[in-house]
C-alpha cells in the first residue's frame, strides 16, 4: 500500500490569514486568485518563458466565471502583468507572466503599513519570493537559441499542444453529452475538421457556438456543425451566420433603445414645459458598446433590457442620476452581475408595470 510521505492536516485551499495581505481597492477577491494561480503556473514552466492554458481550463481550475475571467485577463494585460499571444497550430493562447512588472506593482498589490510602506519584514520576504523570480525570467529573455533548436522545439510543443487541445474538446463534449442528452453517434467527427476551424477560431468560441448549435438545430451533429465556408475555405458556415444574426439582433435592440430615449425626452419635456427641455440627441454606440449589448444578451432577454432601459432613462432625465456615458454605465458587468439593469428591472416592475388607478 502506497503511504504518503507527508500527511495532509489542513485540507482548506485558502489560508485566509494570507488572504489579509492583499490590498483589497487594487485587487478584488478573484483577481487576488487569478494573481496567484499566474504566478505559480509560471514558476510551474522554469524552462520556458511562456505557458498555454485556454480560458475553459483556467476557469476550471480557479472557479472564476467566464465573463469575470474575460475582464480579469484584460486588466492583468493593461497592467503589464502579463502578454497573451495566440499562434501555432491549433491557434493557442499562450501566456507570459512579467514578473519585473509584478515587483512594480507590489506597493499596490500588497497591504501598505500606517507610515505608507510595506513592513520590512514583509517587504524582505516578498523580495526573496519574487526577485529570483525576476532574475530567471530576464536570463531567458535575453539568451539567444539556435534557430535549428528554436523551430525543433516549437514543432514539438505545438505537437503536444494539439493533443491538449484535442483531448480538452473530448472531454467538453463529454460534458455536453449529459447535459443535453446528445447521443454518441451525433458527437463523431474529423479530427482535420477540428483543427481546421482552429486556424479561425479560438476553441472557446468554437465551443461557445457549439452549444448554441446543440440547443437550436434539429436533428444537430457535430458532423454537420464542422461544415465550412465554400469561398472563406476555414470559416464554418453554422458560426458566421450565427454572428450576423446575432449582430443583426444587437442592431435591432439598440434601435429599439435608441426609440425609448426618443420618446422619453419628448414625454419629459412635454410633462415639465416650465423647465427647459431636453435637447433631441441620440445615444453614442460604439464597437465597444455593440460588444456589451451582445454579451449582455447572452444572460439578459431583450425585454429585460427595454424595459430595465425605461425607468432608467427616466432618472437621468430628471436629474436623480448623474453620470457621463449613458449606455456604459447601463451595460456595466461586475461580480458577474448586471447591477445596474437588474436595479432598474425591479424598479420597473415596481412601478411600471401596473396601471395605477
Amino acid at each position: 500500500m502506497k503511504h504518503f510521505k507527508k500527511e495532509d492536516k489542513h485540507p482548506l485551499a485558502i489560508n485566509i490569514l494570507k488572504l489579509k495581505r492583499y490590498n483589497y481597492n487594487f485587487f478584488n477577491c478573484e483577481e487576488v486568485v487569478f494573481f496567484e494561480y499566474i504566478v505559480v503556473k509560471g514558476m510551474a514552466f522554469k524552462k520556458k518563458t511562456e505557458f498555454f492554458h485556454s480560458s475553459e481550463t483556467i476557469r476550471q481550475e480557479t472557479g472564476i466565471k467566464k465573463h469575470s475571467l474575460k475582464s480579469i485577463i484584460s486588466r492583468f494585460e493593461s497592467l503589464g502583468i502579463i502578454s497573451i499571444e495566440i499562434k501555432g497550430m491549433p491557434r493557442v493562447k499562450y501566456f507570459k507572466v512579467h514578473y519585473p512588472k509584478i515587483v512594480e506593482l507590489t506597493p499596490k498589490i500588497y497591504q501598505l503599513s500606517e507610515n505608507g510602506k510595506l513592513s520590512s519584514n514583509f517587504s524582505k520576504h516578498l523580495s526573496d519570493f519574487f526577485l529570483p523570480l525576476v532574475d530567471n525570467y530576464l536570463q531567458k529573455n535575453n539568451i539567444k537559441n539556435n534557430k535549428k533548436e528554436i523551430n525543433k522545439k516549437e514543432k514539438k510543443d505545438n505537437d503536444s499542444e494539439g493533443e491538449d487541445v484535442l483531448s480538452f474538446f473530448n472531454d467538453y463534449l463529454s460534458s455536453l453529452k449529459y447535459q443535453k442528452s446528445i447521443s454518441p453517434a451525433a458527437l463523431n467527427f474529423n479530427d482535420a475538421d477540428f483543427f481546421r476551424a482552429l486556424k479561425e477560431y479560438d476553441i472557446e468560441i468554437i465551443c461557445e457556438y457549439l452549444e448554441k448549435y446543440f440547443e437550436e438545430t434539429n436533428r444537430p451533429s457535430l458532423s454537420k456543425f464542422f461544415a465550412f465556408d465554400n469561398i472563406s475555405f476555414n470559416k464554418l458556415k453554422y458560426i458566421e451566420q450565427k454572428m450576423v444574426d446575432e449582430n443583426d439582433y444587437v442592431d435591432r435592440l439598440i434601435d429599439e433603445m435608441q426609440r425609448i430615449y426618443k420618446k422619453r425626452i419628448e414625454l419629459h419635456n412635454n410633462k415639465d414645459s416650465a423647465r427647459r427641455g431636453k435637447s433631441h440627441s441620440v445615444l453614442v454606440v460604439t464597437k465597444r458598446i455593440k460588444n456589451q449589448v451582445k454579451s449582455a444578451l447572452n444572460i439578459k432577454s431583450e425585454l429585460e433590457i427595454t424595459n430595465a432601459f425605461t425607468p432608467y432613462i427616466d432618472e437621468i432625465l430628471n436629474e436623480n442620476l448623474t453620470i457621463s456615458k449613458i449606455l456604459p454605465y447601463f451595460f456595466a458587468f461586475k461580480n458577474d452581475e448586471y447591477e445596474i439593469i437588474d436595479t432598474y428591472l425591479e424598479y420597473h416592475n415596481l412601478h411600471y408595470g401596473y396601471s395605477k388607478n
